[in-house]
């Protein structure tokens, strides 16, 4: 697997993962190229994104800087980051193939956005995701996720401007 890191530049750099040596490879367009492969890894989640959602998404990611974990040559995870301020950063999209979770990729996916975000200076990592008023097995694990990986929950709003009625976002956030 290799983690190829959208940003300015186009240096290469090799990263450990795990047990084996990935290639990470930093060059800013890669998040324009990537984009159709994003929306189809996110359109095939068995739960996932809505439709307004993968809309939103498709017209987000080419603005946003974002990480892609690779296998093969196939896109098995990413995450976009957009800049709030020069000192606060939000996770916007974030998904990992199904038959691909639990292998850490997630993980692997965020220890880049912290190593590229405390050299930038960011010093908080926001991030939105369904709140746990409505019972979804699927964000229950994204937010135990997000918990585990030292987010904290600091809001829920309902009706939160963009997301479709009913569902309320619960924001949390992770000093860097």
């Amino acid at each position: 697997m290799a983690i190829v890191t959208t940003a300015f530049g186009g240096e290469t750099v090799v990263l450990s993962i795990g047990l084996s040596v990935a290639m990470v490879t930093i060059e800013r367009e890669a998040a324009v190229n990537r984009t159709g492969d994003c929306l189809r890894l996110a359109r095939g989640l068995d739960e996932g994104f809505n439709e307004n959602g993968l809309a939103t998404m498709a017209d987000d990611l080419p603005d946003q800087r974002t990480v892609v974990a690779l296998d093969d040559g196939d896109v098995v995870g990413f995450v976009s980051i957009e800049e709030c301020n020069p000192n606060v950063s939000e996770l916007g999209w974030f998904a990992v193939a199904d038959d691909r979770q639990g292998e850490g990729i997630g993980t692997e996916l965020l220890a880049e956005v912290y190593d590229d975000s405390r050299a930038a200076g960011v010093e908080l990592l926001a991030v939105k995701t369904l709140a746990d008023t409505v019972e979804s097995e699927n964000d229950a694990r994204t937010r135990a996720f997000y918990e585990k990986e030292g987010f904290r929950h600091v809001e829920t709003i309902d009706s939160f401007p963009g997301w479709d009625p009913g569902n309320p976002c619960a924001i949390y956030v992770k000093p860097l």
